[in-house]
């Protein structure tokens, strides 16, 4: 049954037939959970929640936005198959935590490391080359950065600079004349 405008403004419908979210994926590297609706005027779709990482408190964002079902893992399932990032903030902690506390040299149970070579699996192999630098910072503190970061800029207000010398221009090309 088809519900025109005249049947929306008589109050006999809500002008909202039915609902359903989806995941958009965005240029900028965001993504957006986006819930569809059929209006009398066509379809119309509205932003529940913006995010670059799924988490638990964006879904209950978007969940409370949302006027019809919402499919919470079906939902999360998308964004993960989009590319967005799965930040689970406790596990994050722990795994820096944990990569910080062996890169200065604390070891760890042979059965313990046997578990985890397992879970990471091929994942473990594919580190970006610009991990292992990086591994010495994890445990510093934002006070001792900061004071490297200080050292680092003094060093460079120390470097020669560059001398420009006047009259070495590049020679003049003129055209031959007869």
């Amino acid at each position: 049954m088809h519900l025109g405008p005249a049947a929306v403004a008589a109050g006999r419908c809500s002008g909202i037939l039915t609902t359903m979210a989806f995941v958009v994926a965005r240029r900028d590297g965001r993504f957006e959970i986006r819930e569809s609706t059929a209006t009398p005027r066509g379809p119309r779709a509205r932003t529940l929640a913006t995010f670059r990482a799924i988490t638990p408190e964006v879904l209950d964002l978007a969940e409370s936005r949302a006027v019809g079902r919402f499919d919470r893992q079906r939902i999360e399932a998308r964004a993960l198959e989009l590319g967005a990032a799965n930040d689970d903030a406790a596990a994050t902690r722990a795994g820096w935590d944990l990569v910080a506390r062996l890169a200065s040299g604390d070891g760890i149970p042979p059965t313990l490391r046997s578990a985890l070579a397992s879970q990471l699996g091929a994942d473990a192999a594919r580190l970006a080359d610009s991990i292992p630098p990086v591994l010495e910072w994890l445990g510093v503190g934002l006070h001792e950065r900061g004071d490297a970061l200080r050292d680092l800029l003094r060093m460079t207000d120390r470097l020669p600079a560059r001398s420009h010398r006047p009259g070495r221009a590049f020679p003049r090309i003129a055209s031959r004349t007869r």
